[in-house]
């Protein structure tokens, strides 16, 4: 998607990936963000989570190129001559041809008696005007007729070709690897326009690591704050903390879990201190998280919630099914 998507100050994202190793890092960032005069400001567009937002994409391309009557609607530009009735055209176009085959008999005849009566040029000339007028007049209306029918002909060919394309698509399309979707999106001129914000919670592309330990995981959430009782249980597997610090970083942890929000908002909605983040870190690592999750096993739990990690956007491309089924033969005809 780098150079595809448009951020809402007008510049291009860019992929950047934190490591190469570390999965979920990669992120779109806007050029904005790092300009290349030192004296410019930053523009401030959000950083876009890639694998969310090439999922997204690439969901939106093969939803619409798996449905021949979405492509249909889409390319109603070169498509939108209603279904025309190519047989009525062509026998409108056969009169014609018999009306200028007459026509032309009609002009030999004036032609030939105009001959006998006089030699002159100008009354022959004169003779066949009105004649020949109504001659160009019905070559006219065929050649229209004729534009007419090789433009539905041509529509025909387009439609079969969206018929072709959406069944191509829906054997191939969700299967495709990244370099064939590249070559796809190409092929479309995919642009996507960044209206507006990510939410609140992943601006910073960097991947939230307790939604994702849960992830792995494959538990649930703690539906709630810890009662007395719940604390309880834990506290032993716990290292001591002063004025409730420990109980409230472990509040903070599954309260972050359940919304996907930063840590400083985490820490301040729930009253945590910056601890919390290396708490975490220390008890994912040595393992300390998982026993505590196994002992508050019986308490209420929500699922991890899907977050929202993509802002408002418009998908636009060119659909040419005659460039994708058959490459080599690319045409620019195609409509937004």
């Amino acid at each position: 998607m780098s150079g595809r998507a448009v951020s809402p100050c007008g510049k291009t994202y860019a992929g950047i990936s934190f490591t190469p190793t570390r999965e979920g890092a990669r992120f779109y960032r806007c050029s904005g963000n790092a300009p290349k005069d030192l004296g410019q400001k930053s523009c401030g567009c959000s950083r876009i989570d890639a694998n969310a937002l090439e999922k997204h994409v690439w969901k939106h391309v093969t939803e619409i190129a798996s449905d021949s009557e979405k492509l249909q609607a889409l390319a109603a530009e070169w498509i939108g001559i209603a279904e025309g009735d190519t047989v009525a055209l062509a026998d409108r176009i056969a009169d014609l041809d018999q009306q200028i085959e007459g026509m032309n008999a009609s002009i030999a005849a004036v032609i030939v008696a105009s001959a006998k009566r006089s030699k002159s040029a100008d009354a022959i000339e004169a003779a066949t005007a009105v004649l020949n007028e109504e001659l160009q007049q019905l070559q006219s209306l065929r050649d229209e007729a004729t534009d007419w029918l090789t433009e539905m002909e041509e529509t025909d060919r387009h439609t079969r070709e969206l018929i072709a394309l959406a069944g191509m698509a829906k054997k191939s399309f969700p299967g495709m690897a990244p370099e064939q979707q590249a070559a796809i999106l190409s092929m479309l001129e995919l642009k996507v326009t960044i209206t507006g914000p990510v939410p609140d919670g992943r601006r910073g592309g960097v991947p939230c690591t307790v939604r994702a330990w849960y992830a792995v995981a494959g538990l649930g959430i703690p539906a709630t704050e810890l009662s007395d009782e719940e604390w309880a249980k834990i506290a032993p597997l716990l290292p001591k903390g002063r004025q409730g610090t420990v109980r409230r970083s472990v509040d903070a942890i599954s309260y972050k879990a359940r919304t996907g929000k930063s840590w400083p908002v985490v820490i301040k909605e729930t009253g945590a201190t910056i601890q919390a983040s290396k708490h975490f870190n220390a008890w994912a690592s040595d393992g300390t998280w998982s026993r505590v999750n196994a002992a508050l096993a019986d308490m209420e739990q929500v699922p991890l919630p899907e977050l929202q990690l993509l802002p408002p956007m418009v998908i636009e491309g060119r659909v040419d099914p005659s460039a994708m089924l058959n490459p080599e033969e690319r045409s620019r005809t195609g409509c937004r």
